[in-house]
């Protein structure tokens, strides 16, 4: 694997060669016929054993190239590569010309080591089913999980730093942990008035409803500030890779 640099960030001081592969975090679109990328779907599924990146703006440059946003993406750690919960998450095992960038990297080959189903998947037995059925046909040497959480266990982020890389802090945990811990203590008490005696809590209502009002009020604007920094994490390419 060489290691090159650009102009947006990329390092350009490391080894200029990486003995075999990088791994990587990333996410795709769970469809009928495989997994397809969120970005540029129209390629179509990711193939296997081994995906090849090409370029869509100019095809006849080797993908990745410098001054070019193609390549196979992916990030160094899993958090904000795992944030949206929709998507299959996935580890991804990058070989060939890569562009490394602070927080993630683009490569001129990548194989899916394993994904993580995601829960409108799992809550669906049929589609669990159907889905797992699809996966060992199209994908049979990728390792398949229930959750995310088992899934980077057993495949855990490399240490990069022999490559001249820090990546910066992830956040995402923290960010998922307060929005559910927010949720909780405004969540859980509505609907305990539900199951008290009316009698009991009508005066309370009455004399406290501005302060719940407020603490509603509040309540929205914190999960919208927790969920806009946790969608800010999760962009559909790594910054300055």
């Amino acid at each position: 694997m060489s290691a090159d640099g650009d102009r947006d960030g990329i390092h350009d001081d490391g080894p200029a060669f990486v003995a075999g592969e990088l791994r990587g975090y990333r996410q795709f679109d769970l469809r009928r016929d495989g997994l397809y990328p969120r970005v540029h779907a129209q390629v179509g599924p990711w193939h296997q054993p081994l995906e090849r990146a090409r370029c869509v703006v100019v095809p006849e440059h080797e993908a990745p190239a410098a001054g070019c946003a193609c390549g196979l993406y992916a990030w160094y750690l899993p958090g904000s590569a795992t944030v949206a919960p929709g998507p299959v998450s996935a580890v991804v095992a990058a070989s060939g010309r890569c562009i490394l960038g602070d927080r993630g990297f683009r490569a001129a080959a990548a194989r899916i080591e394993a994904v993580a189903l995601p829960g409108h998947v799992l809550w669906n037995p049929w589609a669990a089913v159907r889905t797992r059925r699809m996966l060992a046909t199209r994908y049979p040497d990728t390792a398949v999980y229930a959750t995310a959480r088992r899934m980077i266990r057993e495949h855990p982020p490399q240490d990069v730093s022999g490559l001249g890389i820090t990546p910066p802090v992830d956040r995402s945990r923290g960010y998922r942990t307060a929005a559910l811990a927010l949720s909780a203590a405004v969540i859980v008490p509505t609907y305990a008035l539900f199951v008290l005696p009316r009698d009991a809590i009508a005066p309370a209502m009455a004399a406290w409803w501005p302060a719940y009002l407020l603490a509603v009020v509040l309540w929205q604007a914190g999960i919208v500030w927790l969920l806009t920094r946790l969608l800010a994490l999760q962009t559909d390419r790594p910054k300055h890779a």
